[in-house]
């Protein structure tokens, strides 16, 4: 009954709570395999990836034949930048289910995120044989992502079958969306809009709340981030690392300029680093006892000292220490008030994606975070919303901290944006730059398998098949409940 409860609040996202459950379990039984499976859970969710390891490491030898501690290890090792020993672990795992898709699955996964292309498709392709299992819908939506098909050899079939044999809400929404990516890249825009419609619509489900609800929480931050909050910035500090933060709009190219700057032996990455959220803005609230943004007229210099710290020694955990040190989480531009106060030589590049597109390239890709915005164009428009009226009063209250970057320019005039953003940040251009396709550095983003591949503008007009539909769908009235029964809607085929 404690671990049901436990994991309950686990699958919750009530970490302490859950984390009391676990450590009672644990306390009654030190050998308790899933206690520590699922401290070690607890562990990686607040990216605490020393611990995790030490306490997967014990969970795997106490539930020696159970393959989710094993996929949860590897990536506790990745977390600590261990990728061997995560490839170790994923290999043992397919080893000892040599006849079970779901470590096939989690191994490609690896390859991918590592660039190694070939070898992930080739162990999802042996995956896909394995059977039915619910695992396959998601084998069969990485296996459309390669575009490796063609109108006489392609996965429809499957994609199709698999629909008939569940009632999975979430393995029908993936499936959903593999059918939309298939039916694009085999030019039938119909059939393509008409799935990714029916995906939105499913994941539509899942979310808890509304876009509007965030208004007021924006309207915060720019209250009490004014400008005397931001002229208050010790501008006297200096540091020898450079903290540069690339934020914006999901699916804006922010994966695509990293893997460019990385380029360069001057920069490295944290990747898409939430430390800011979930440990420097966590330890400011728990201090002043007030939410974030409330906080931030609480701050202090030792406040803001021990605050830098924490993002300090997040830095110093990175396999590769470099003069300019980026974090690409887009969402970070809710904070850049913050960061800038703790450090006052950070630099923002603001990437910035026609509307259209951005919001064409939200709608047709399967996020897996439930947000209300990845899966509706009417309320990402609202989201789009209140980020431009945030970054607008960012660029009055620190312009010269802020580089507003063009997607279109990045992939049509590389060279001459690159050298722009170059002058800003203080660094020489390297022809190094446009070579990023080259680096097996990992990736774990929706772009892991398109930034493996050379400079393209082929993905900047393509949301204008689909402009004509997109305006259609938005100015719709809103749907009703009969609506929603998803399957009645199904397209010809399903």
């Amino acid at each position: 009954m404690l671990l049901e409860k436990a994991n309950q609040l686990l699958a919750e996202n009530k970490l302490k709570e859950a984390e009391f459950h676990f450590k009672a379990l644990l306390d009654a039984n030190p050998e308790n395999g899933e206690a520590l499976f699922g401290l070690g859970r607890i562990a990686l969710r607040l990216e605490r990836y020393d611990a995790a390891v030490y306490l997967l490491q014990r969970a795997c030898e106490r539930l020696p034949y159970l393959l989710e501690p094993l996929h949860a290890l590897a990536d506790a090792f990745n977390g600590v930048h261990s990728p061997q020993d995560a490839l170790t672990v994923l290999e043992y795992a397919k080893s000892i289910a040599s006849h079970n898709p779901e470590p096939h699955y989690f191994l490609a996964q690896h390859y991918l995120t590592y660039g190694e292309l070939d070898k992930a498709y080739g162990i999802l392709q042996q995956a896909l044989a394995m059977g039915d299992y619910p695992v396959k819908a998601y084998i069969l939506f990485e296996l459309v992502q390669f575009s490796r098909f063609n109108h006489e050899q392609n996965y429809l079939n499957e994609l199709h079958h698999f629909l008939t044999l569940t009632n999975n809400l979430r393995l029908k929404m993936v499936c959903y969306y593999a059918l939309g990516k298939s039916y694009d890249l085999l030019d039938d825009t119909e059939q393509a809009f008409n799935y990714f419609t029916l995906a939105n619509k499913l994941q539509s489900q899942l979310t808890t709340f509304k876009t509007n609800e965030l208004a007021p929480f924006y309207q915060q931050i720019i209250s009490q981030s004014d400008a005397t909050l931001i002229d208050s910035r010790d501008k006297r500090f200096t540091g020898t690392i450079t903290p540069v933060f690339i934020i914006g709009m999901p699916r804006s190219g922010s994966t695509l300029l990293e893997q460019m700057l990385v380029s360069h032996e001057s920069f490295a990455s944290l990747g898409e680093d939430a430390s800011i959220s979930n440990q420097v803005v966590a330890y400011i609230e728990q201090q002043t006892q007030l939410p974030y943004p409330e906080c931030l007229s609480k701050l202090d210099q030792k406040l803001i000292s021990t605050a830098r710290d924490i993002y300090i020694e997040r830095l110093k955990q990175s396999p590769h220490v470099r003069p300019y040190m980026i974090n690409k989480l887009p969402a970070n531009y809710q904070s850049l008030g913050l960061i800038y106060l703790l450090f006052p030589n950070a630099k923002f590049i603001n990437i910035q994606r026609d509307y259209q597109a951005v919001a064409w390239s939200v709608f047709s890709n399967y996020f897996a975070e439930n947000e209300p915005y990845f899966c509706s164009l009417s309320e990402f428009k609202q989201y789009y919303d209140l980020y431009q009226q945030l970054m607008s009063h960012w660029h009055s209250v620190m312009p010269d901290a802020l580089f507003d970057l063009q997607y279109e320019l990045l992939v049509t005039e590389p060279e001459q944006t690159l050298s722009a953003l170059c002058e800003f940040l203080g660094v020489k251009y390297s022809n190094r730059f446009l070579e990023f396709y080259k680096s097996n550095k990992p990736v774990a983003t929706l772009s892991k398998a398109a930034v493996r591949q050379p400079l393209t503008d082929k993905a900047k007009d393509k949301y204008k098949r689909y402009e004509t539909a997109m305006n259609r769908l938005v100015n719709e009235p809103k749907t009703t409940q009969e609506d929603q029964q998803t399957d009645r809607g199904a397209p010809q085929g399903e």
